[in-house]
C-alpha cells in the first residue's frame, strides 16, 4: 500500500488490487445510493459475472488465480508476464461474453414464461456487457480475440517466399 497524499493510491488484498479505493468507493456509494430503480446494481452483477468468466477460464488454463485490478473504469485482469497460445488467448477473450450470452439465454428462457421488470433489466444488462466488450477496441475482449485470431492466421500462412516477385514467378 503507498500513501501518496491523505488516501491509499493502491490497494491490495490477496489477488486483488484497488487503484484509487478511497474515491472509486465514493463515487460508487453515491451512484448506488440514489439508485432507486437498481439498474446499476443489475449493470454491476452482469458485469461482474461477465469477468467470473475470465477469472474462471484463467483460474482452469493457468491452475492459478489472476490478479484482478478494480479501478474507477471497471475491472482489469493482470496476466503477470505469462504467456498463452493463441487459442488459449482467444478462449481467455471469449470467456466473458460467452458467460453473458449464456445468461441472456437462460434468462430468455425464463422472461417467456413469466416476466418481471428486474428480468427484463438483467437481460439487457447481459446483452449489453457482453456486445459492449465484443468492440474490437483495445482493451476489450473483442480486441483482444480479434488480435489473437489475426496472429493466427498469419502464422498459419506460413512464412513468405522472398522471391514471390522474381520475374520468374509472375504470371504473364
Amino acid at each position: 500500500m503507498r500513501l501518496t497524499g491523505l488516501f491509499p493510491r493502491r490497494v491490495r488484498v490477496g489477488t486483488l488490487v484497488f487503484r484509487d479505493p478511497v474515491p472509486v468507493c465514493a463515487v460508487l456509494y453515491l451512484l448506488l445510493y440514489f439508485d432507486s430503480s437498481q439498474f446499476l446494481r443489475i449493470g454491476l452483477l452482469a458485469a461482474c459475472l461477465h469477468e467470473c468468466g475470465h477469472i474462471l477460464v484463467y483460474r482452469l488454463l493457468l491452475h492459478r488465480w489472476p490478479v484482478i485490478e478494480v479501478t474507477a473504469t471497471g475491472f482489469c485482469m493482470r496476466m503477470g508476464g505469462c504467456s498463452l497460445t493463441l487459442s488459449r488467448r482467444a478462449l481467455l477473450a471469449a470467456a466473458g461474453p460467452a458467460v453473458n450470452a449464456l445468461l441472456a439465454a437462460v434468462w430468455m428462457v425464463r422472461v417467456s414464461c413469466r416476466a418481471t421488470l428486474w428480468d427484463d433489466a438483467f437481460l439487457a444488462a447481459n446483452l449489453l456487457t457482453g456486445a459492449f466488450n465484443l468492440l474490437p477496441v483495445p482493451p476489450l475482449d473483442g480486441a483482444q480475440f480479434l488480435s489473437a485470431v489475426r496472429t493466427r492466421k498469419k502464422r498459419a500462412s506460413g512464412p513468405q517466399n522472398p522471391n514471390c516477385n522474381s520475374p520468374a514467378n509472375r504470371v504473364q
